[in-house]
């Protein structure tokens, strides 16, 4: 599957985590995207860089907040935002689940990247 969105201000909440992200305006997400964690690969802008990403589509149950869709970029320092992303999803890493802590959803965090990483063929 292949979209483009614009990317809108989030919460900041993935950036307090460490793995900060770039969010989607979900107008702009394919409805057929079942919730989920995915590897994938994203364009920083319509001709920018290809690079690997994980990528949430869905609800955020452990913080009982609204359903997102957001890119974290793999290996590669977003200095500023671009104005959209185009992603090309690569496969589905897991479901979307609920953590008991922040730390619990960290450390599932950081295994998604080192099993998106596998996927795309890169060294985390």
């Amino acid at each position: 599957m292949h979209f483009t969105a614009p990317v809108i201000t989030g919460s900041g909440r993935g950036k307090k985590l460490g793995i900060p992200t770039l969010n989607l305006d979900t107008a702009h997400v394919p409805d057929t995207l079942e919730e989920g964690v995915y590897a994938c690969f994203a364009r920083l802008g319509e001709n920018g860089t290809r690079v690997p990403a994980v990528m949430h589509r869905g609800t955020r149950p452990t913080f009982g907040d609204t359903p997102s869709c957001e890119v974290h970029v793999l290996n590669h320092i977003v200095a500023i935002a671009p104005r959209s992303l185009v992603v090309d999803v690569v496969e589905k890493i897991r479901d979307v689940q609920k953590f008991a802590d922040e730390h619990a959803l960290k450390t599932q965090l950081k295994a998604d990247c080192e099993h998106a990483a596998s996927l795309l063929c890169i060294s985390c």
